[in-house]
């Protein structure tokens, strides 16, 4: 299987079970995933190998029952029993297809996630003179430093603790939000992307499409497609094309 894969530029057997397990770091998983958008056969390979890795302890537990129902019996009795150990696997099959298709379904949000979603840009860079440094709150001073090195996770307590104090600063907002989208914590960074949309006019752009990002994160398509529907009929948002981008994943995704 290895050889297919290879031959057509696609993904390994290794490398398929190898993101199924969780093994792959940061970049290799967005490589696997942005590659996941726009390949079928890739996309079938995972979604089979994920049926076939359950399948392999279901298998084991149907075994089992074979092995019972082989015991000491009359012939009328074994048969039932037979028919009943049928039964049952062709209920476990049934089961563990559906457990694969909602093991898909419910990761195509996270993958376009993963393909689209870039930390925004550190906004204080281009608002601040060299004069203005010294006057940035300690705090605030951390958490870009943090931000900066793409270490969102140690960046989240420091804006936490600054936006208690400053919590209208909406740059301060929008970098928070990216680092807690990109902690996995997409929920609490729509409540920073929504308390933007109501006053931060200049970072609305912004606001609004990491606002469906977050949506796309929780699986909150619909809100998701409201959204971006917006960004894209909107010509002077700077995400207009990429929002038109994601729509098409998205309504391809759910044909």
């Amino acid at each position: 299987m290895d050889s297919i894969f290879q031959a057509r530029g696609c993904l390994t057997q290794r490398e398929v079970m190898q993101y199924l397990g969780g093994e792959l770091n940061d970049e290799q998983r967005y490589e696997v995933e942005n590659h996941l958008l726009d390949c079928e056969l890739c996309s079938a390979a995972v979604e089979g190998f994920a049926r076939e890795r359950d399948f392999q302890s279901a298998e084991e537990d149907i075994n089992a029952l074979r092995e019972a129902i082989a015991g000491p019996a009359g012939n009328s009795s074994r048969r039932r029993l037979m028919w009943a150990g049928r039964a049952a696997a062709a209920v476990l099959v049934l089961i563990m297809g559906y457990a694969a298709f909602l093991y898909w379904n419910n990761s195509q949000g996270e993958r376009i996630f993963t393909a689209f979603f870039e930390p925004a840009p550190d906004p204080y860079i281009t608002y601040r003179s060299a004069g203005e440094e010294e006057h940035i709150p300690e705090e605030l001073k951390q958490a870009l430093e943090y931000y900066n090195e793409r270490a969102f996770t140690q960046s989240l307590p420091h804006f936490e603790n600054y936006l208690q104090n400053h919590k209208d600063d909406p740059r301060a907002l929008l970098l928070a939000a990216n680092a807690l989208l990109q902690a996995g914590r997409a929920a609490r960074a729509e409540a920073y992307l929504l308390q933007m949309e109501e006053g931060a006019v200049a970072f609305q752009p912004q606001a609004d499409w990491y606002l469906a990002l977050a949506f796309i994160r929780q699986g909150k398509m619909q809100r998701a497609r409201e959204k971006l529907e917006s960004i894209r009929s909107d010509e002077a948002s700077p995400f207009q094309e990429k929002a038109g981008e994601v729509l098409e994943k998205i309504n391809g995704a759910g044909r």
